[in-house]
């Protein structure tokens, strides 16, 4: 019996290899190309929705490939949107949910316009998405509960909007999300405890919203937050103790709500890195703990309007402090040297505003307010119990 010739089998066996190579090349050339219609298709969607007065998406056309369209960056591999940036570009309009099919979609800028209506719930099937900024916009309805679904998101800002309803229990499964920014809107009910569970959280603002209740223990699980913004809101109770130990927490503010009790002892210590303390215009109680002075770092004091009671404690550690507001107390009222506290300020040398007005203190002015800052430029002591000259070198 003859043998195959082995030039004509291996030759036959490259053709064969050639035409496979060929077909899966055409295939992934038609999946490309059916991605790019996609993305084609949703970004013609979105110019449909959109009154643009500047016409900033005049390149938006078929002249050009829609990777290099004005706010359009796509990636280099599959040629896909990846980036969305039109923030602020005075753009009018709605969002549509073909902004869904945009599956490559990593980032979203779109703050600092006047986008209306709801947030599409579509955003939600973007699961490479890592930046969503929507703030400073006239988006209504509420939250999209299914955001939860973009489980690589790192920064959700929706601040600045007309959005009401609750804050979805869902979000709280993010564990990557830094940060999470909701302030100024009409949003309300109780901050879910699961928000505890974002345990990457580094800044969380829900100020200016309608949230009420107490607010949850389960915060002072976020052992990575720096900035927590919870005021003009309707909080009761206490502040949580927990709260107080997130050592890495810069910045407190739960300033007007209906917050109760007092300041733990050690504040200072437990909060070593904090920058920022505003706690004006609620119920609490008791003394300024002595050990704030402790807290070096400390820039921003407004704990007025409230019932804080005692001597003030020194401030002599405390060098960058530029504002200091402890009006409409109890504070002092036992001894002469309530106002020792005024001497420790001389050494926060960038202090422009200082405000003790409205308390119980007694006794004469010390001579050492002739060396507080020279930017101070509101030093406010009235409806107190003080006597004495002012010293000449005011």
């Amino acid at each position: 019996m003859d043998l195959p010739n082995i030039d004509k089998v291996l030759s036959m066996s490259f053709s064969c290899l050639a035409t496979i190579i060929l077909l899966l090349g055409s295939a992934l050339t038609l999946v490309e190309a059916g991605g790019n219609e996609t993305d084609w298709l949703a970004l013609l969607e979105f110019k449909a929705q959109i009154i643009d007065p500047d016409e900033v998406l005049s390149s938006w056309n078929d002249s050009s490939h829609f990777c290099e369209w004005y706010g359009v960056t796509c990636g280099r591999r599959h040629q896909r949107v990846s980036v969305l940036d039109l923030c602020s570009k005075n753009l009018i309009g709605v969002l549509p949910p073909h902004i869904g099919n945009l599956s490559f979609l990593r980032e979203v800028y779109l703050q600092n316009n006047s986008f209306h209506a709801k947030i599409p719930p579509h955003f939600g099937r973007l699961f490479r998405l890592q930046k969503l900024r929507l703030n400073n916009n006239s988006f209504s309805g509420q939250i999209p509960s299914n955001l939860s679904y973009c489980s690589n998101l790192l920064v959700l800002n929706l601040g600045f909007n007309l959005l009401k309803g609750n804050l979805p229990t869902e979000l709280g499964s993010l564990s990557k999300l830094q940060v999470l920014i909701l302030q100024v809107n009409s949003l309300m009910g109780n901050i879910p405890p699961s928000i505890g569970n974002l345990s990457s959280l580094q800044k969380f603002g829900l100020s200016w919203n309608n949230f009420s209740g107490t607010i949850p223990e389960t915060l002072g699980q976020l052992r990575n937050l720096k900035e927590l913004r919870l005021t003009a809101n309707k909080f009761v109770s206490t502040i949580p103790i927990s709260i107080f130990n997130i050592s890495t927490l810069a910045s407190l503010g739960v300033g007007e709500n209906q917050l109760e009790g007092g300041l733990p002892n050690d504040l200072g210590f437990t909060l070593p890195n904090i920058e920022s303390i505003i706690m004006y215009q609620n119920y609490l109680t008791g003394p300024i703990p002595e050990s704030i002075s402790n807290a070096s770092n400390l820039k921003l004091i407004q704990i007025d309007q409230n019932n804080f009671t005692g001597k003030v404690p020194s401030f002599s550690k405390i060098r960058g402090l530029y504002w200091f507001n402890i009006r409409l107390n109890n504070l002092g009222g036992e001894q002469s040297t309530d106002l020792d506290f005024l001497c420790s300020l001389t050494n926060s040398t960038k202090l422009i505003f200082l405000s003790i007005g409205e308390n119980a203190f007694r006794g004469l002015i010390p001579n050492c307010i002739s060396n507080l800052s020279t930017t101070l430029s509101i030093f406010s002591l009235k409806c107190n119990h003080i006597s004495g000259t002012l010293p000449s070198g005011i």
